[in-house]
């Protein structure tokens, strides 16, 4: 999936017209993580190399304080619902959904770099599709428009299950990559990609174009190079 030109046109408006449903009438799509429990199922107790993304709402503390609880909910559900669709389309799985935030993984097991590409890729497609077909559909239907923040980190990650049923037990991701996905989305701004050093690194020249070196607060960024204990570097975009 790309969202150039006409195509990129016509995405926008079945997004736009979905979104509508959606407010409407309820979730149009399935958005189940059983894909994903199948993928990580595969590799239980083993090391896995993902690109983690994030992708969060902001200010959704101050909406769930202000907005009805049935107008909170749409805009979630329309939210997850439509950033699953594009995470599938971008061959990423949904790891969960948290609270107002979706995490998605691209894995890289044969390919590391394609993995980051796509995740990159869909990182800008969400903030397209929100911008011009999430918001102008809220706005249609009387709904607050969102703003989006998109944390990503590239490496290895620990597959744990949680529990002796190799089948029905819980089963998540644990490591140092998606802990530095999650605190990058959180200091992010809306609207802006924030991709680690081993994205940055991987990716093709071309996504690289797109990103300057960004530098957070110190106190509250300390996170280290694993490979030689400098300081771990940030890409935002431009």
């Amino acid at each position: 999936m790309t969202l150039t030109g006409k195509a990129d046109e016509a995405i926008i408006e079945r997004t736009r017209a979905r979104v509508s449903q959606t407010v409407q009438k309820g979730l149009q799509f399935e958005t189940s993580t059983e894909a994903s429990e199948k993928f990580l199922r595969r590799h239980v107790d083993n090391r896995v190399k993902l690109t983690i993304l994030y992708a969060d709402i902001e200010g959704s503390t101050r909406m769930s304080m202000t907005l009805p609880t049935k107008v909170l909910a749409s805009i979630v559900q329309v939210f997850s619902q439509e950033m699953t669709i594009l995470t599938t389309g971008y061959g990423g799985y949904v790891l969960k959904y948290v609270g107002d935030a979706i995490i998605a993984f691209f894995p890289g097991e044969f390919d590391n770099k394609k993995a980051c590409n796509n995740a990159v890729s869909c990182a800008r497609a969400m903030l397209k599709v929100v911008g011009e077909g999430l918001n102008p559909a809220f706005e249609e239907n009387g709904l607050p428009k969102i703003g989006v923040k998109i944390g990503i980190d590239f490496g290895e990650n620990l597959v744990v299950l949680y529990g002796r049923d190799p089948e029905r037990s819980y089963i998540d991701i644990v490591g140092s990559t998606i802990s530095i996905a999650a605190k990058i989305t959180q200091i992010a701004d809306p609207g802006q990609i924030v991709i680690g050093q081993n994205v940055y690194e991987v990716c093709d020249s071309d996504f690289r174009k797109e990103f300057i070196e960004f530098m957070p607060d110190p106190h509250l960024w300390s996170f280290k190079n694993l490979r030689d204990g400098t300081p771990y570097k940030l890409y935002a975009t431009i």
